[in-house]
């Protein structure tokens, strides 16, 4: 009988977060992460796309904004590094692939033929707690940036 009522319990507390999750709006997401940003001193903009656009430690990033999918917050870290010939597109999926295999939460890809991107992301209970990711995420892709350069160079 306790078994069922936890697990009754447990039902109801994922149904009310989830069912609060689902009302955001893609605007709200926004506005969350851009009243966040600014206080922590970022100067954000939502781009064309709808993404919330933010500098830091010198370099451009975008929080992906995405309503259908509130359990996942993404930073990307695009175009960092550029392929120049197809021996160096093979040197950087080498690259590639060791960093990702080193560093947690932060992915390196390819884009395209001649280009390289880092997306952190990581699963949230709720949108809001993506405050508590946000450093950690920054560090990661800057992290995973300075192995793969290390490795290229």
């Amino acid at each position: 009988m306790k078994g069922k009522i936890v697990c009754v319990a447990i039902g109801l507390i994922s149904v009310l977060v989830n069912g609060l999750n689902a009302q955001m709006t893609k605007s709200e997401l926004q506005q969350m992460y851009v009243t966040y940003l600014k206080q922590e001193g970022y100067q954000p903009e939502v781009d064309s796309d709808g993404d919330v656009s933010f500098k830091a430690e010198g370099k451009y990033f975008y929080i992906s904004v995405d309503e259908n999918d509130l359990e996942v917050f993404t930073i990307v870290f695009p175009y960092f590094w550029e392929i120049e010939s197809a021996s160096e597109r093979r040197e950087a999926l080498s690259a590639a692939s060791n960093a990702n295999r080193t560093t947690k939460i932060a992915k390196i890809y390819l884009t395209g033929d001649d280009d390289t991107s880092i997306r952190g992301q990581t699963c949230l209970v709720k949108p809001d707690d993506f405050k508590l990711f946000f450093r950690r995420m920054i560090d990661a892709i800057m992290a995973a940036r300075r192995k793969f350069i290390d490795e290229m160079l």
